[in-house]
């Protein structure tokens, strides 16, 4: 019988010829090698199993698909049984389009993160904003309800951000953004489930009016700060009194805006929390039963330990 390491880098090509006798779970993505999800995920199943005897032949693979080869591979995933999927950049916003049953919450978002075999198909879910929701409430204590929020960058994280804050029923959302057609695109994409009493607006992060106030939270879904020497996402004028900000940014742990913010005196907090607690409801979905937020995030932390 062929051995399954969960712990390696699968193709398209072992797909065709997968076999493995237990229930199948994976993350698709290109590139995916670098991944962790495999020893967050089967760190939990390995928890779970532990009590519930059906879980003890569940394991979570890593398959490195590319884009144009997706809503190929996906009817071949469900043919060979995976009963459930994550999907990472750049698959969630093509998986949309393929996966006709999508959970209301995610139809703003335009992207799925999450695949769970429900009858003779995949249901889509995003769970990239309650993930962040968490995140936000386990490392700065606050909630998105009723907060200002600046939210940097108008790309795929911004969008799930951006409906999490607004379905949570914060009470402004500022959006910054370069690209004044995206950022568009997007004001226009999320108005709709805009509340009521809600501010939603857009602004560029060069324009000179724009201050972040005391006791905001600020929100980086952009990619500035992965390299050492990145510039900051917005100048560093527009912080100069105490805000609380999550970066979803976690490797490294600690960027140039975190620091600039303490600088400041605020409170600040990387994305690990939210890759977690992405991964918890993901599983959750899957096995209908309670994930322990601490299991997944000990095995990332061993994970990325050089």
């Amino acid at each position: 019988m062929l051995e399954y390491d969960p712990f390696a880098t699968y193709t398209l090509e072992d797909l065709s010829n997968w076999n493995f006798p237990g229930v199948s779970l994976a993350v698709l993505g290109y590139p995916v090698r670098h991944s962790i999800s495999p020893q967050m995920h089967n760190a939990s199943i390995s928890e779970i199993s532990s009590h519930e005897e059906k879980f003890k032949d569940w394991r979570y693979f890593r398959f490195e698909i590319k884009p144009e080869d997706l809503i190929a591979a996906l009817p071949i995933f469900f043919e060979k049984g995976f009963f459930g999927l994550n999907l990472t950049v750049p698959h969630k916003t093509i998986a949309f389009d393929f996966i006709e049953d999508i959970e209301r919450n995610a139809q703003p978002i335009g992207a799925i993160n999450t695949l769970k075999r429900v009858g003779n198909s995949y249901r889509g879910y995003n769970t990239d904003g309650f993930g962040m929701q968490e995140g936000i409430k386990r490392e700065l204590d606050r909630d998105l309800n009723g907060s200002e929020i600046f939210l940097l960058g108008a790309g795929g994280a911004s969008r799930a951000a951006a409906v999490q804050s607004l379905q949570s029923g914060c009470k402004s959302l500022t959006i910054v953004n370069r690209n004044q057609d995206r950022l568009t695109e997007l004001l226009n994409g999320i108005s709709s489930i805009q509340g009521k009493n809600q501010i939603l607006k857009g602004i560029a992060p060069s324009d000179p009016g724009l201050t972040i106030p005391t006791g905001s939270l600020v929100i980086n879904a952009t990619s500035l700060g992965l390299k050492e020497n990145d510039p900051l996402p917005i100048p560093s004028t527009a912080i100069s009194d105490p805000v609380d900000l999550y970066d979803m940014i976690y490797n490294p742990a600690e960027t140039q805006l975190m620091n600039h913010v303490k600088s400041q005196g605020g409170r600040a907090a990387n994305g690990l929390t939210m890759l977690i607690y992405q991964g918890v409801k993901a599983l959750e979905h899957w096995t209908e039963t309670t994930i322990l937020p601490e299991t997944m995030l000990n095995a990332a932390k061993k994970a990325m330990t050089p």
